[in-house]
């Protein structure tokens, strides 16, 4: 879980992602405290949510985020 800091925007939602990606994470949740905006992104694509959110990830674990 990344929650985006001020001043390092891009690379908590650009460089971070897709750096996970690469590397086989299969979940990757980033929340913008700012906004409250959540991130759920995977390799088979992504999703935006509003926190307080539950989320299902591939292995079988919830979070909720927010």
């Amino acid at each position: 879980i990344e929650i985006i800091s001020k001043g390092y925007e891009a690379k908590d939602l650009e460089i971070g992602p897709r750096f996970y990606l690469s590397q086989g994470v299969k979940d990757i949740v980033v929340l913008d405290p700012y906004t409250l905006v959540v991130l759920h992104l995977r390799p088979d694509g992504a999703a935006r949510h509003v926190a307080p959110v539950q989320l299902t990830l591939q292995c079988g674990c919830r979070c909720t985020v927010g």
